[in-house]
């Protein structure tokens, strides 16, 4: 009971808090730690509001859920103003990529190609200018030495290690970033016999040879061999069925079936049917994803005292859940034509309040540490929340063009702080088509 007026009491604090615009872009470099944007707009606002539904039974799961409000709400006491530290955010990726990295990221020894992916992607979101030639090198040499067998091996987490269809992926989007074309023709046709070998009788792909499938693995060979224009009937057959039978009872995707929904898993299979069908209307046949259902377990995970996302009920917000539930809102909303689905002041106001540390890069929350994993997918999420979405499709017209591919954008504030992102890829938008129309002509020009 204390909890709750104390709760009720910051709340309505927070409710009379009102300012005005003040928009201050400074370029002074005097200091390290300046704020190099600072925009409060009364337009991008957010009140959070308690939930009218209380639970009376205690448990941990209820205790740590009021724990955590508080300590939102005491966060949005302290940080008052929208901000964002563009040149902070930028120093924390380059010195990582650049810099030998301390011996406890030694546990990310096997995830080199998403380190440079999470490192990569942030400068290309929020910085105007390219990649450094430095830094392109950089990543051209670490994933060139990943690469297994010419491609017939897929891409691997490091060095000398065996490869695995999560590590192509975040090599291939690496790849992607410093556009590197060539590599990537070198490779894709090797990496679609790769694929070929890792396909499962019930349509799904393994991770490796041997390796255990889900909606991950099937989504990280789909988006890998749609933007490298190696898709064949073969590579997917029977996977939309597969797919389908990994929605649960909730409504959001499981990563097998008769499991829980989760965000991460919700996203790839959403993301993958983006990629197999190539019209709207293939999501309102009878044999397609309930979305209905779909759509009420994701709003469901955005919470109203916080803002932020969570990625299963009952479960807390968490900052990267900000891309993987967050690109779920722009899907459903170009298909579905039923507008905004989520409040995107209210995930801003999580992102750039309680998500962004003061020294740059991002956290799961107030309390955790800043890594490359919530810097990247918390950028990602902000990108979301700075856009609409809608595809330019036409039913009468005949195409084999992948929904992934189709997405036209509309940024909501010429002030934004990043770019457009592609929300089936977490790539920026232009280099996501990019790449595909480069291999298109390719193929249909040979």
């Amino acid at each position: 009971m204390a909890k709750d007026k104390e709760k009720v009491a910051y709340i309505m604090k927070l409710l009379g808090r009102k300012r005005g615009v003040e928009v201050n872009i400074s370029h002074d470099n005097d200091s390290d730690r300046e704020i190099n944007k600072l925009d409060t707009n009364p337009e991008f606002s957010f009140n959070p509001q308690d939930s009218p539904i209380k639970d009376d039974y205690i448990s941990k799961t209820v205790d740590d859920q009021e724990d955590t409000e508080m300590l939102i709400l005491e966060c949005y006491k302290e940080h008052p103003q929208l901000q964002f530290s563009d040149k902070l955010h930028l120093a924390y990726v380059r010195k990582s990529l650049q810099s030998q990295l301390p011996h406890y990221y030694n546990s990310l020894d096997a995830n080199h190609p998403w380190m440079m992916y999470w490192l990569a992607n942030p400068q290309s979101l929020i910085s105007e200018e390219p990649l450094t030639a430095q830094i392109v090198d950089l990543i051209n040499d670490k994933i060139s030495r990943c690469i297994r067998s010419e491609g017939l091996g897929g891409i691997a987490g490091g060095a000398n290690q065996m490869g695995h269809a999560a590590s192509t992926y975040a090599g291939v989007l690496s790849l992607i970033l410093t556009e590197n074309y060539e590599l990537l023709d070198k490779i894709r046709h090797n990496l679609y016999k790769w694929f070929i070998s890792l396909k499962l009788p019930n349509g799904s792909f393994a991770m490796h040879v041997g390796g255990e499938s889900d909606t991950r693995s099937t989504y990280c060979v789909l988006s890998v061999a749609a933007i490298l224009n190696i898709v064949t009937d073969e590579l997917v057959e029977k996977t939309a069925e597969w797919l389908l039978s990994c929605q649960t009872y909730e409504g959001g995707f499981a990563g097998v079936p008769y499991t829980e929904a989760h965000g991460g898993y919700s996203f790839c299979a959403l993301a993958s049917f983006f990629i197999l069908y190539n019209k709207k209307s293939q999501f309102q046949e009878k044999s397609s994803v309930h979305l209905d259902a779909l759509i009420k377990w994701a709003v469901s995970r955005q919470y109203g005292v916080e803002g932020g996302l969570s990625g299963r009920t009952n479960k807390l917000v968490d900052a990267c859940y900000s891309f993987w539930i967050g690109a779920l809102y722009p899907m459903l909303e170009s298909v579905t034509g039923e507008g905004e689905l989520f409040s995107r002041e209210a995930l801003g106001h999580y992102i750039l309040r309680c998500a962004q540390a003061e020294g740059g890069g991002f956290r799961d929350k107030p309390g955790k540490s800043v890594d490359f994993y919530h810097t990247n997918y918390t950028l990602c999420g902000l990108s979301l929340c700075e856009t609409l979405f809608t595809i330019d499709d036409d039913d009468e017209k005949e195409d084999s063009i992948p929904l992934a591919f189709k997405f036209m954008y509309k940024t909501i504030d010429s002030n934004s702080f990043t770019g457009p992102i592609n929300p089936v890829y977490g790539l920026p938008f232009d280099l996501t088509n990019t790449c595909r129309d480069h291999f298109y002509r390719l193929d249909n020009e040979a």
